[in-house]
């Protein structure tokens, strides 16, 4: 099927909003939770996600193709929701929390490390097991990992462990979700529904663990606090709604391939405007360059997998027709 020049563009501007929006995210929570010292992770996370839910509460309130589905939703996924919210709110508070000691530039090269820990799952989940190319990929994105993290770990042992659960969260999340939801949901349902659960799972770590570091933080810089904490809220929001939609106006080639373009725009942007990278050794540059090469290989083999067709049956012809022929020839 043609793709209109109005498609085209559309998908252009998806692209380029979900670029921006999730590399100025990154950028604003490394800066302001690690560099300009508002240390309270998990306050923002539960901030986010209890703002996401009410800020979507009155479209999914008063419009009548979500209002007459809450009841059938929450008797049929309420278990899948509360799953997905709780470790969606626990691995994106750990991602959070990381970049308070460790530099947005690593913790992006940890998280390409998703493919592996996802076939893994894979394998002991649904005994699915990769290919050849697949597995010398997987492994090449493992050893570039260890490569990079190696030097690393000198210095953030508490940032790596924290990448590395918020990573492992994401690839369980990721291979579960279909498995403990009966109904596909969009983003603003998944938004509103989990939102107040993950909130409610969160607030309590945060409160023992961060009240005193925020009452100070606002006593001391409180338009910093209360800006930071609301701008933030309002990206990560319109953030939500544009990386749903770009998952489905693109392809799974351009969605892989999109999340290699992200991680790299994050590591040259991080260089120039946060000053990373530029103290790493060899062995951290070629972990790096390993990683992502070998994910994006495997992305296309995965994705070119998935689009190969099935190869149509031989049917044999049965003796009449086989005899019909051979009077049609005499």
């Amino acid at each position: 099927m043609a793709v209109t020049a109005a498609q085209l563009t559309f998908s252009i501007f998806i692209i380029i909003a979900y670029l921006c929006l999730n590399s100025f995210l990154n950028l604003l929570n490394r800066w302001a939770l690690g560099l300009y010292g508002l240390r309270f992770p998990l306050i923002m996370t539960s901030a986010h996600m209890i703002f996401g839910s009410t800020a979507l509460a009155p479209m999914m309130l008063m419009r009548d193709t979500y209002a007459s589905r809450h009841s059938s939703v929450l008797a049929n996924d309420w278990k899948g929701l509360a799953t997905i919210a709780v470790m969606n709110g626990f691995q994106i508070a750990c991602n959070n929390a990381s970049l308070t000691v460790m530099e947005l530039s690593m913790n992006q090269v940890i998280r390409a490390s998703i493919p592996v820990l996802v076939a893994i799952l894979a394998v002991c989940i649904e005994g699915k097991v990769p290919s050849k190319s697949e597995i010398v990929c997987l492994f090449v994105i493992s050893v570039g990992v260890m490569l990079a993290v190696w030097e690393e770990s000198r210095n953030a042992m508490l940032g790596i462990i924290l990448t590395l659960a918020s990573t492992l969260m994401q690839s369980v999340q990721m291979s579960m979700s279909g498995k403990v939801m009966s109904s596909k949901l969009d983003s603003f349902q998944m938004t509103f529904y989990t939102g107040p659960v993950a909130f409610i799972a969160l607030a309590p770590f945060a409160i023992v663990s961060e009240f005193s570091i925020f009452a100070q933080s606002l006593y001391d810089r409180p338009m910093a606090s209360i800006g930071f904490l609301l701008g933030s809220c309002c990206v990560a929001v319109v953030y939500n709604v544009v990386l749903f939609q770009s998952v489905r106006t693109l392809s799974s080639v351009g969605t892989a391939i999109l999340g290699n373009v992200k991680i790299v725009m994050l590591l040259f942007l991080s260089s120039i405007l946060l000053g990373e990278i530029g103290g790493w050794s060899a062995n951290q540059y070629l972990g790096c360059l390993l990683t992502f090469v070998a994910a994006g290989e495997y992305s296309y083999i995965t994705a070119a997998g998935q689009k190969k067709p099935a190869a149509a049956p031989v049917i044999a012809p049965d003796k009449a027709e086989i005899k019909r022929e051979g009077d049609a020839a005499a």
